[in-house]
């Protein structure tokens, strides 16, 4: 171990749980970071208080804290999680509403880094590069610094822990339809609202109309697969959902303040398109496998 470490990390694991398993109640003896990626009907009971995971989420569990997992019922589970210790107090010490026993998951918001740390978390840990420890320390610094702020009072900006179940099951289904033809008219009526109010509702969590945020997430669906495949602009713009290709040219510039070729040719990287999407990272390391890192027992 580095001498210099902050942290000491025990193990981690990307897993998918079958539906309705339970898991404690229990005590661990050192700290575990998890991450659910999508909404689901899981329960966590910590301190006596229980929370529905019923959109993306980050928590931690403190050591000796008793708590348990009811995991949905219907659908298999997929968490991300680490167990680690502090070495200094002083970092422990930064982070007071987030290490506070009982203290409530932390919602992990569109534009969150946590995603893509904790990805990156659990390659250094399958892939072992120089310098893994330090730079694994730093990413999972970076995802409790992230966490603590979303804790702390912040009145120029909307908690997004208020936003209803009905905007963020919609805000979902974009993301899972985004190259699909969706009608608004569709959405409000899987929210149980009319037009008005479910649009109405959305613009002032979203900040964005429903039909003006389903174009910024296809849009942005096309420039991920302009990175990722060799394909055609044109076969790329039906591939987003697009099927007027002039269309497709003229707002992708608008948004993205260039064309489609001129944004490959600034942006792409032969690397990119061995990439996995954005909801299968299985390329990156083993699903379903556990890193043993460190024995908590021997600590």
């Amino acid at each position: 171990m580095q001498t210099d470490s902050f942290l000491r990390f025990h193990h981690a694991g990307d897993v998918t749980v079958k539906p309705g398993r339970r898991l404690g109640p229990r005590r661990i003896h050192d700290y575990e970071l998890v991450y659910f990626p999508k909404s689901t009907r899981t329960l966590y009971t910590s301190a006596g208080v229980t929370y529905a995971l019923d959109s993306p989420f980050a928590l931690i569990t403190r050591p000796g804290e008793t708590h348990d997992y009811n995991f949905d019922p219907a659908i298999p589970t997929r968490h991300l999680f680490v167990h680690f210790d502090f070495v200094t107090d002083g970092i422990r010490q930064r982070y007071p509403k987030l290490l506070l026993e009982g203290a409530a998951p932390a919602t992990v918001a569109d534009g969150s880094l946590v995603p893509q740390l904790m990805k990156q978390l659990l390659y250094s840990f399958h892939h072992r590069p120089a310098r893994w420890q330090s730079m694994a320390e730093m990413l999972l610094l970076t995802v409790m610094e992230e966490m603590e702020g979303s804790l702390e009072p912040d009145s120029g900006h909307l908690d997004p822990r208020a936003i209803p179940p009905q905007i963020a099951n919609a805000l979902q289904y974009i993301d899972t339809h985004a190259n699909e033809t969706i009608e608004v008219e569709q959405l409000a009526k899987m929210a149980g609202w009319s037009h008005e109010h479910f649009t109405r509702t959305f613009q002032r969590h979203v900040g964005h109309s429903p039909k003006e945020w389903m174009t910024k997430r296809r849009i942005g669906l096309a420039a991920q697969l302009l990175l990722q495949r060799s394909d055609s602009v044109k076969q790329i713009a039906r591939a987003a959902g697009f099927a007027d290709e002039y269309y497709f040219h003229r707002l992708f510039r608008r948004m993205m303040g260039m064309t489609a070729t001129e944004y490959r040719r600034k942006y792409g990287d032969p690397r990119l398109r061995e990439m996995a999407p954005p909801d299968d990272w299985g390329r990156f390391y083993p699903l379903n496998h556990i890193f043993i890192l460190r024995s908590a027992d021997k600590e």
